[in-house]
């Protein structure tokens, strides 16, 4: 993890001034550079600086406040390696570690991005129900895996969460209204799949999905099924706030989401409406815990000492920034 992040800012020349000001006064800042009428669309100055990444937020929080983002526009960049006397002051400046210091704007962004309703986020669902129905029809665990890795959902159900934790009801309502148009969309295609496999006589009369040793889960949700999502809402959560995508695989094989979706679409074919409504359940139950989870998770991470080492409106230099 990147301990120095580099920022591009874009200003007009009228706030360029108080914005170096602020700049040279934070702590954590340094290789603080103007050139002066270098933007020409937006026409402005360009003010490059790094600073550490236990001082990000701070930083970024007091840019916000004075609609640089508004004004002109702020690009971060991670740097991979960074040497100097002045790099190393800065580091040590800065309170808290690297490690434990989550950048809240990437986090929101990258959320953002994982349930907009694009043809690639209807095709993973498509394609992950289809996995998994084949699954659920042949009894095999590694289809199953394999669909929950491919599954998109997780996206959606994080920015859910997310928008308990800051109280954003608009993005709550995209955010659901996205996973339920995916799962449709899922559960249509393992229906249609189903549909012509039964056509074609590959799904015998009878079939029933609890009668599976290794699918028949799927419709039986229980105690176990609520424990392991909250689990994984946790562990989801951390691996969003530290970019650790290798967690994030973990946590979508974790929970039985798509496989749900699934088999509601093939026990709608094959008239197997108990275990349709067992998989309903399953699905309520992760959904519920994997949200209301990851929003206290969300919640419990932000209030972390490791996060807010000190707050904004309490250090000297952010005064000029809250109006004092």
């Amino acid at each position: 993890m990147s301990e120095l992040v580099h920022v591009r800012v874009v200003v007009p020349d009228h706030h360029r001034t108080p914005l170096v000001d602020l700049l040279v006064a934070a702590e954590g800042v340094t290789n603080v550079v103007v050139l002066a009428g270098a933007a020409v669309d937006p026409h402005g100055d360009l003010v490059l600086f790094d600073v550490a990444r236990e001082s990000a937020n701070q930083v970024l929080a007091a840019l916000e406040h004075e609609q640089i983002d508004h004004l002109g526009s702020i690009v971060l960049i991670h740097s991979r390696l960074s040497l100097g006397d002045s790099v190393d002051a800065a580091l040590a400046a800065a309170p808290g570690e690297a490690d434990t210091t989550v950048l809240w704007s990437e986090v929101e962004d990258a959320i953002g991005r994982a349930y907009r309703t694009t043809a690639r986020f209807f095709a993973y669902f498509v394609v992950a129900s289809l996995i998994a129905a084949a699954g659920v029809l042949t009894n095999s665990p590694i289809l199953i895996v394999g669909a929950m890795v491919v599954g998109p959902e997780y996206g959606a159900i994080a920015a859910m969460s997310w928008a308990i934790e800051r109280r954003r009801g608009r993005m709550f309502v995209g955010a659901t209204l996205a996973g339920i148009a995916g799962s449709l969309a899922a559960v249509l295609a393992s229906a249609v799949f189903a549909g012509i496999l039964r056509a074609l006589g590959r799904i015998p009369d009878g079939f029933e999905l609890s009668a599976q040793t290794n699918a028949g889960f799927i419709a039986h949700p229980d105690v176990y099924s609520g424990v392991v999502a909250c689990a994984a809402a946790v562990a989801g959560v951390l691996s969003l706030a530290f970019e650790h995508s290798g967690t994030l695989v973990g946590v979508l094989v974790s929970v039985t989401t798509i496989p749900a979706i699934a088999a509601i679409g093939v026990g709608a074919v094959t008239g197997d409406w108990h275990d349709v409504a067992g998989a309903a359940r399953q699905l309520s139950v992760n959904v519920i815990a994997l949200t209301l989870m990851g929003a206290l998770t969300f919640r419990i991470l932000r209030l972390w000492p490791a996060q807010w080492h000190l707050p904004v409106h309490t250090r000297p230099w952010m005064g000029r920034v809250n109006g004092r």
